[in-house]
């Protein structure tokens, strides 16, 4: 039996492996540079196979909880394939909490010392905000691209104007309290509060987003697919930067693009419309963040391949459009990106429309119904297979799947089938790296 030591870093991205003591040759598969355990794990038996002709070995593994778990599942789906893999052995590394605690230390030092321009209130402020428990997912998108659509969708409730994206002149970011309605606070360019809203609705959201003088809206309420327990999760719908009619929101989208922080950014495509100018120019500030942030920085982006839906049958196919998208990424300077396809209003009609109305008499209700059919009958648009998931992740994804089968739930496999549950997914996930 051979005995594996796998040593994991996924902040640097750096993987040390060692096969009985020793480092794998040169040429070795298991050299796996600076790729994501979770992009290389499911390959490792058949490397090890491959290489040292047994299906009989042991693995410690250094590294996070969250890692060691995607390993503990490949262990158990290689010895469904013959593979005899015992019980890993895991060596805890640092989490993101020990991070913090060691750089609120640190930064305590920094502010007891006799740097001045590091005590100002900004570089206070930066720092609070970054260790704070809200977990920002920041959607970014240009024109028609969905962006609206799908944080309704996220939401469970239509709550955000989603006209032409021209129409998003504010930036609004919408914070999870589990709350049983949506209230709201606006404010103008000064940071002044305008009016408050003790029972957030779609017409005021309608109205706000049209007002000349709202810059800001601060909104609470629940968003479904998280517990406030766990995470104080913030949704950022920021207008693209050639949309807005505040100055001020155009640098600070190109600040959270170009800043390496803990938030997340969901960055949406439309797959019928690739290569405006406007993606190109946003994108270029996505690529310099990838490559200023460090490796690392990769997983903060997701990109949303939205509308993937909308081909008609012999025009494409969902492969070529995701590998299109993937080559148009590449061009920008963006490679291994986290790509999930998607369709937000398929998603958004699930889980409005659908769960109202079941009248087939109803033009809406019968066009959603037909979007259910499609998804649920067609292999090529279960969107979820094409998904950059992590071992466990998929599990879990599998499970729910079975789950709504067995149940006879068509509108929950169709949900899952669409996108809209994998990327709620990896958000969930996200938390674990950016603290």
């Amino acid at each position: 039996m051979k005995e594996m030591m796998i040593k994991y870093n996924p902040y640097r991205l750096e993987t040390t492996i060692l096969v009985d003591g020793n480092v794998p040759h040169q040429k070795s598969k298991l050299n796996f540079g600076d790729r994501r355990l979770q992009e290389w794990i499911e390959e490792l038996p058949d490397i090890v196979f491959e290489e040292y002709r047994t299906r009989d070995f042991h693995i410690t593994f250094h590294g996070t909880i969250l890692d060691f778990e995607d390993v503990e599942s490949m262990r158990q789906e290689a010895n469904k394939r013959g593979f005899h893999i015992e019980e890993p052995t895991h060596i805890p590394a640092k989490e993101v909490a020990d991070k913090e605690n060691a750089i609120s230390e640190i930064f305590k030092e920094i502010q007891e010392g006799p740097f001045d321009e590091l005590k100002k209130p900004d570089v206070v402020r930066a720092f609070n905000l970054a260790k704070s428990s809200d977990f920002e997912v920041n959607v970014v998108a240009t024109m028609s691209a969905g962006k609206s659509t799908l944080i309704n969708a996220l939401l469970r409730q239509k709550l955000m104007p989603a006209k032409q994206e021209a129409c998003t002149a504010t930036i609004t970011e919408i914070k999870d309290n589990d709350g049983d309605c949506f209230t709201a606070k606006a404010y103008d360019t000064n940071g002044q509060l305008i009016q408050t809203y003790p029972n957030l609705t779609f017409e005021i959201m309608e109205k706000l987003n049209s007002s000349p003088e709202v810059s800001k809206i601060r909104a609470e309420g629940n968003i479904p697919f998280v517990s406030s327990d766990d995470v104080s999760l913030v949704l950022v719908d920021t207008p693209g930067p050639n949309n807005s009619r505040d100055p001020e929101h155009k640098r600070a989208t190109r600040r959270m693009l170009s800043e390496s922080s803990k938030a997340v950014v969901l960055y949406i495509l439309n797959a019928t419309q690739l290569a405006v100018n406007d993606d190109n120019d946003l994108l270029s500030y996505v690529a310099n963040s990838m490559h200023v942030g460090g490796k690392q920085s990769r997983d903060r982006f997701i990109f949303v391949v939205n509308k993937l839906d909308e081909f008609k049958k012999g025009e494409d196919s969902v492969d070529a459009s995701l590998e299109k998208v993937r080559s148009y990424l590449k061009d920008n300077g963006i490679e291994n990106a986290n790509i999930y396809p998607a369709s937000a209003l398929t998603a958004l009609n699930i889980r409005t429309i659908l769960a109202e109305n079941d009248d087939d008499d109803d033009d809406e209700v019968y066009e959603a119904k037909g979007k259910v059919r499609k998804f649920n009958n067609n292999p090529e648009m279960h969107f979820e297979t094409k998904a950059p998931l992590t071992p466990s992740v998929r599990g879990l994804l599998e499970m729910k799947l079975s789950e709504a089968r067995s149940n006879g739930d068509r509108k929950g496999e169709a949900l899952i089938h669409c996108g809209i549950v994998p990327i709620e997914m990896a958000i969930q996930k996200r938390p674990t790296f950016y603290g």
